[in-house]
């Protein structure tokens, strides 16, 4: 008996030294993590999670940098790790709800953010990753109503804002959507698909020459979407009668590959024809949520 609490006296104290050391680490992995410094804010968290695996949070903060590191397994491990150490915490659902819903398993990210909101209604990052899970399940009308309760609660979240502006114009609230995008690049003008989806519901709306100066930001910027920005500025072109700048922009598409650019380079460009024959129906175009 008298050796047991020999032995417990001795590793209490070194346990009760390894905790704040821990905390120290986390702290460090924290800042260096807010500041986008990934490699430093993980091996502080590894540095903390060795100190001391039950370190509250530890898990939890190294699951999001790993996930900001697109490293979406090892971040699932370790959100898997801190629900064990820490079921109750409301953060740790939301920001597993975000590998779902970029992975697209609408049922599973649904499943987090609603146990986040039982355990926090007020969390408006719950309800904008309950809106996009809505989003890409095709479920508008709830996304649109997920938005809202979270732009009650953050007024002026440029991401909101800016999904809500997509929601609408896909419930062909296009000019209701457009005044939400406006709004939204108004307060972030780096928005990830801003000008593009910009670009189309103007599109949409007729508002030809507004949508082309969208366009021709994503094209001279050579962003991701630069294929379909020369599309849909040539379908603008097309509209206002500009055979030439429209097909101008078509040949561009089509060197690139697209499929009815060549089309229509061959059965209307290459031709005396002042309206495409048989032009390709081409369907809504739906935003990519990014994280």
């Amino acid at each position: 008996m008298l050796r047991t609490i020999l032995v417990v006296s001795l590793v209490l104290p070194m346990h009760m030294l390894a905790q704040p050391d821990a905390l120290v680490h986390l702290k460090h992995a924290e800042s260096a993590y807010q500041s986008n410094a990934l490699d430093q804010a993980l091996a502080y968290a590894d540095s903390a999670i060795k100190l001391d695996s039950s370190v509250p949070g530890g898990y939890k903060l190294r699951g999001d940098i790993k996930q900001r590191q697109r490293d979406m397994h090892g971040a699932l491990m370790d959100y898997v790790k801190s629900e064990k150490l820490e079921p109750e915490n409301p953060r740790l659902y939301v920001s597993r709800s975000a590998i779902h819903i970029t992975e697209g398993r609408v049922k599973e990210a649904m499943r987090d953010v609603d146990r986040a909101i039982d355990l926090d209604k007020s969390d408006a990052d719950a309800w904008y990753n309950r809106a996009c899970a809505n989003y890409i399940g095709q479920a508008n009308d709830g996304a649109l109503r997920d938005l809202e309760k979270c732009l009650e609660l953050r007024p002026g979240n440029a991401d909101a804002l800016f999904l809500r502006g997509v929601v609408k114009g896909e419930l062909y609230k296009e000019k209701d959507g457009i005044a939400d995008i406006h709004a939204a690049l108004a307060l972030n003008p780096k928005i990830i698909g801003g000008a593009m989806s910009l670009g189309v519901l103007l599109f949409e709306t007729k508002e030809y020459e507004a949508a082309i100066v969208q366009f021709t930001q994503v094209i001279d910027a050579k962003r991701e979407e630069f294929k379909e920005a020369l599309y849909y500025r040539a379908e603008c072109y097309y509209e206002l009668k500009n055979k030439e700048m429209a097909c101008n922009n078509w040949r561009q598409c089509a060197d690139l590959g697209e499929g009815d650019a060549k089309f229509i380079v061959r059965n209307y460009c290459n031709t005396d024809e002042d309206k495409i024959p048989k032009k390709p129906v081409r369907g809504r175009r739906k935003m990519v949520i990014e994280f």
